[in-house]
């Protein structure tokens, strides 16, 4: 997922600044310039919170999966050890035990799709941003090309631009929302309420 990002913010600078120097082709002295494009994206404060609370997240949802999953296996071996339980109401029980496992899974991933969803719109205006950010650098110092580190075998430090773009992109860009809305909500609670139900059914 981050990879492909950086792979697209590689592409939109190049076609940025390979029109940029099209532009000023009236000029026989080309101006170069290199960003580390992958530094850039690691020294972003916006981009540290955005990673930041997507771990948070995750580990969130993670130990409450695990919790859930726990509960569940002790509760069928509760079942399983009940001997005075008839053997139909064995099998409801089971069946609205399994009914419960599925919908907990199915909740894992729907939180898993929204959590990249919401990476990927964040990404998308760190990207813009970086852009604009590069882009101006440019324009101020007379740039007629700017290139991505990853695409080149070597290029001198001199000509390495990566520190000012990561400075004004923390000065232009100090956080990013995260505009995630969990799609499970309180629908976690309707599992233990399924299982609850059925423990009343039976008394």
């Amino acid at each position: 997922m981050i990879k492909t990002g950086l792979a697209a913010i590689a592409a939109t600078l190049t076609m940025a600044m390979s029109s940029a120097a099209i532009a000023q082709s009236g000029n026989p002295t080309a101006k170069v310039a290199v960003v580390d494009v992958q530094r850039v994206q690691q020294s972003s404060r916006a981009m540290q919170a955005i990673r930041d609370a997507l771990q948070a997240l995750r580990r969130k949802y993670e130990k409450e999966f695990v919790s859930s999953d726990k509960e569940m296996q002790a509760e069928y071996t509760r079942l399983r050890k009940d001997k005075e339980m008839s053997r139909g109401e064995y099998e409801r029980r089971v069946r609205v035990l399994q009914a419960d496992m599925v919908k907990m899974r199915r909740q894992s991933r729907a939180r898993s799709e929204a959590l990249s969803q919401s990476f990927q719109q964040s990404f998308a205006k760190f990207r813009q941003e970086v852009v604009l950010v590069v882009k101006s650098l440019a324009v101020e110092a007379g740039y007629t090309l700017v290139l991505n580190q990853a695409t080149l075998i070597h290029a001198a430090p001199q000509y390495d631009i990566t520190d000012k773009v990561v400075a004004r992109l923390n000065k232009r860009l100090p956080k990013l929302p995260l505009r995630y809305k969990d799609p499970v909500n309180n629908k976690k609670d309707e599992v233990r309420q399924g299982r609850g139900q059925a423990q009343e059914d039976k008394k």
